[in-house]
């Protein structure tokens, strides 16, 4: 793909390069944050505004295109919190159908202009399928929360490139030829949110696009916290080296802090552990008995404080020296989720000394359930249970996790996919232990544990908190 030298409308990312072209239209996807955007061959003609657009109908096959739709979606902003005091503003492709179900429920709408709304006086604000109508919708969304209270509620729909639709006619989707200027998928979408400074995001798949709910945050601190999430069980060969190596490692876009998690060793490792109680830099959690790992990583995120989280185990088979290349596109908004992929690029196969048979065994499911996690998910990924799954907090909204062993690894990665944060693999540096060193992995009990996880959490419910929603 040719790169260009103008930047992405969303991420501002020069990794762009030529798609294909509609007519005049020239559209190119970036390489960094997947969305497709309209290059425009005549900006000074094509280039369209937040306020000329707002009440302007588009031809865009509406999102909510039903009165049932309108009310179930004035149905979810009161569930969010929005009360019939709230001063409300509508825009957009079917805003009357919109204003008039809303009059009904009882709620007064502000019947402005956008250009006339002061700062901080709206308490909701929909937005219905105009994102993306101009050439900037990152100045869009910005414009937008200028005029948002804080924690002020806003709606959005937008057709996407991962709705049904779209999936169906693939590149050559119909929303083509409307006059959009950005087409976007849900992680493109929500990553675009987070860097704003929107967040509590969630989304309703519909059959052309999505609807989005999320509300305006506080501005963030120029320099976001990691936390740095660490289970430690019986590894006290490996725990103080690496532990040194996290705190003497310089990280120049963020701070870090260490939540600990130790689940009662009986190899000394809590001792180990005990002598860094002290440090402000490092939490500590003790847990009376060994519950799985992923019991351990869940108590651990309860305890995390930072905007982004990385996941650590306490052995040496991974580099720390690849936090700078997994935090780049988190710390820019490119991504919200990235895994540390292991074999992308090249197979790492695990070798246990003297053990070709258990190494073959491991090895072959490995790509078994990589292979049945791409069929049933949908995606392409190389590694999904890797250890290094780096992602911003938000991408936990509105999810309750559950697992207590190495499911939770197959539990992340599918909750964030179905919710439209599809990750970036990005390859690692990757040593195995052998399986003597302390190997976790029950080769009788953990395959029946992902299967089950896999049925349970590819297809049961996504939000556990309501039950209006459409999944």
């Amino acid at each position: 793909m040719k790169e260009t030298t103008k930047g992405c409308p969303v991420c501002e990312s020069n990794r762009t390069g030529y798609e294909f072209q509609v007519g005049i239209r020239r559209i190119e996807r970036c390489q960094e944050c997947n969305i497709l955007f309209e290059r425009s061959l005549f900006p000074d003609n094509r280039t369209r505004h937040l306020n000329e657009n707002l009440r302007k109908p588009s031809v865009v096959t509406p999102v909510i295109e039903s009165e049932a739709k309108v009310s179930l979606c004035i149905e979810r902003l009161k569930n969010r919190g929005m009360q019939q005091s709230d001063r409300l503003w509508v825009g957009g492709n079917g805003y009357i159908r919109f204003v008039d179900c809303a009059k009904e429920s009882g709620f007064e709408v502000a019947d402005i202009d956008f250009e006339s709304i002061g700062a901080n006086t709206v308490d909701t604000c929909v937005l219905l399928d105009i994102l993306g109508e101009s050439s900037n919708p990152l100045e869009q969304l910005l414009s937008v929360r200028e005029v948002l209270k804080p924690d002020a509620i806003l709606l959005i729909t937008v057709p996407t490139l991962d709705s049904d639709e779209a999936r169906q006619q693939k590149s050559r989707w119909d929303q083509f030829s409307t006059g959009r200027m950005t087409y976007f998928d849900r992680h493109g979408l929500s990553a675009l949110l987070v860097r704003v400074g929107y967040g509590r995001i969630k989304m309703y798949s519909e059959t052309d696009g999505v609807i989005v709910i999320c509300q305006k945050e506080i501005c963030r601190n120029d320099r976001p916290l990691l936390s740095i999430v660490l289970p430690v069980y019986n590894e006290r060969a490996t725990f103080e080296q690496l532990i040194k190596s996290i705190l003497e490692k310089k990280f120049d876009t963020v701070d870090r802090e260490i939540i600990i998690v130790e689940s009662n060793s009986t190899d000394g490792s809590r001792e180990l552990v005990q002598s860094y109680e002290a440090r402000s830099d490092v939490k500590v959690i003790y847990e009376n008995k060994p519950q799985g790992k992923g019991h351990a990583v869940r108590n651990g995120l309860n305890h995390a404080s930072g905007s982004m989280i990385l996941i650590q185990d306490a052995d040496l088979e991974y580099d720390i020296e690849d936090y700078d290349a997994l935090l780049a596109p988190i710390v820019s908004f490119r991504r919200l989720f990235v895994l540390g992929s292991r074999h992308k690029g090249h197979w790492k196969m695990r070798e246990f000394e003297g053990r070709n048979l258990l190494s073959g065994v491991f090895n072959f499911g490995q790509l078994f359930f990589t292979w049945l996690i791409n069929i049933t998910c949908g995606t392409q990924l190389m590694d999904p249970f890797t250890m290094y799954k780096v992602f911003h907090r938000e991408c936990l909204y509105g999810l309750e996790l559950e697992s207590n062993r190495f499911d939770l690894d197959w539990e992340i990665v599918i909750k964030f996919v179905r919710k439209g944060l599809v990750p970036m693999e990005i390859p690692v540096n990757y040593v195995s232990r052998s399986f003597g060193e302390g190997k976790k992995v029950r080769l009788l009990l953990d395959p029946i544990l992902w299967i089950i996880a896999l049925l349970k959490f590819r297809y049961g419910l996504l939000y556990s908190n309501t039950t209006c929603e459409r999944r």
